[in-house]
């Protein structure tokens, strides 16, 4: 498979552009929103495991909001149920073997589409809720992802080159002014064809 390498950091219109066929999206680990404020699809639904999250969403009247876990997703969600899923930086924060399972059930669930975002590699991120919501444990990072993950697994992927850097809270805090920025990887799976 060819990976397309990206220079720039506007990763939601190459998302959208994956969605422009989708009527429904599942953002599962929404958090408060604001990723999902920018997906363009008429009916958007966020579930997130802290449910504080979804409480302080900033634009909780624009997607139904659920109280659930990413690793049960496929309880809550019938088989081809939903246009598309998304998982914007979410699989980083399960182990490996846990976020293999959701991408399954998530993958199940999506007539269309599954996009994944995450940083390319181990990003290492320490437990602070940067919102200040109390969700320090859903903010640690415990697994890195590489192209050869994805593409294993039947997704395309593209890179985008130096995408965090020091412009991210968390990047600072661990990396530093000095470090070099670090790729992130979008992945994609048509599903149910």
């Amino acid at each position: 498979m060819t990976v397309n390498v990206l220079n720039h950091k506007d990763f939601l219109s190459t998302v959208n552009g994956l969605l422009a066929d989708s009527s429904t999206v599942l953002d599962v680990g929404c958090g408060v929103g604001s990723t999902l404020k920018e997906i363009r699809c008429p009916i958007k639904i966020g579930v997130d495991a802290h449910r504080p999250y979804l409480e302080n969403a900033k634009y909780g009247e624009r997607f139904i909001k659920l109280n659930f876990t990413a690793e049960r997703i496929s309880e809550l969600f019938l088989p081809n149920s939903l246009d598309s899923v998304t998982l914007i930086d979410v699989i980083e924060h399960l182990e490996k073997g846990v976020a293999l399972d959701v991408l399954r059930q998530v993958e199940a669930i999506a007539v269309k589409k599954v996009i994944v975002f995450t940083p390319r590699g181990f990003f290492k991120q320490l437990d602070i809720d940067h919102y200040g919501l109390g969700g320090e444990s859903y903010q640690r990072h415990r697994s890195g992802w590489e192209v050869d993950d994805f593409q294993n697994i039947g997704y395309n992927v593209s890179v985008f080159s130096k995408f965090h850097d020091q412009r991210n809270k968390a990047f600072l805090q661990v990396y530093g002014n000095e470090a070099e920025p670090i790729d992130a990887l979008l992945a994609w799976k048509d599903c149910g064809f």
